[in-house]
């Protein structure tokens, strides 16, 4: 997941940093909007598979576990 977040990153700090310094450039103002949506976007998609990551990893260690629990009744 850590491979996501640098190019969140960055996509905000252009972002931020345009903002900041005060765009008069129609173009780049629907620029900035474009991409923080599509920065909304992905910050969603990313957590959305980072809950099925959760979810997944919980199910894996609970069918370890029942599985721990059978070897142990040999």
């Amino acid at each position: 997941m850590k491979k996501f977040f640098l190019p969140l990153f960055i996509l905000s700090v252009a972002a931020m940093s345009s903002a900041i310094i005060g765009c008069s450039d129609k173009e780049a103002e629907a620029e900035i909007g474009r991409l923080t949506q599509e920065n909304a976007s992905m910050q969603h998609s990313i957590d959305s598979l980072q809950h099925t990551l959760d979810s997944l990893n919980a199910y894996g260690d609970s069918v370890k576990a029942s599985l721990r629990k059978l070897d142990m009744g040999k």
